[in-house]
């Protein structure tokens, strides 16, 4: 399985971030969030590792990304305000920055470029995942 890593987003709007985030400090191990549970925030990584995994059914990895410094996780459901489709777990101790929902959403809405730079975010992300699991085999068709 190939890993895909989260790539980092600039130091300029990490400074905007970090001006409305709360700081963690979380152990190796630590399950920020689960896949289907209602997105409360994004997570800047400012020191460690997470592993963000979609599995399939059997608990089977179909999707591994990993955040490093200077990584974002968590945007796509923080910014829908749906739930989130992977399940984010530390792989180190981790020092990380949560921004809850509607902190973010005024900080987009006071300094648009921030959220320009969260768009182009997303898009990679969403380019990143259809290519991998555009290289996912096929499923078995369902017996009829």
């Amino acid at each position: 399985m190939q890993v895909m890593r989260v790539a980092p987003v600039s130091k300029t709007i990490q400074s905007h971030l970090l001006a409305v985030a709360r700081p963690v400090t979380e152990p190796k191990g630590a399950v920020l969030f689960r896949r289907d549970e209602p997105a409360f925030g994004i997570f800047l990584v400012r020191k460690g590792s997470i592993s963000l995994r979609l599995e399939a059914g059997e608990g089977r990895a179909i999707l591994v990304r990993k955040a490093t410094r200077d990584s974002i996780i968590g945007l796509p459901a923080t910014l829908s305000g749906g739930r989130y489709s992977l399940t984010a777990v530390t792989l180190e101790k981790s020092e990380l920055a949560v921004i809850d929902r509607p902190a973010l959403l005024e900080l987009i809405k006071r300094d648009p470029s921030v959220g320009l730079e969260l768009l182009r975010a997303l898009g990679e992300e969403v380019t990143q995942m259809r290519s991998v699991l555009a290289s996912q085999p096929a499923p078995a068709p369902a017996p009829i």
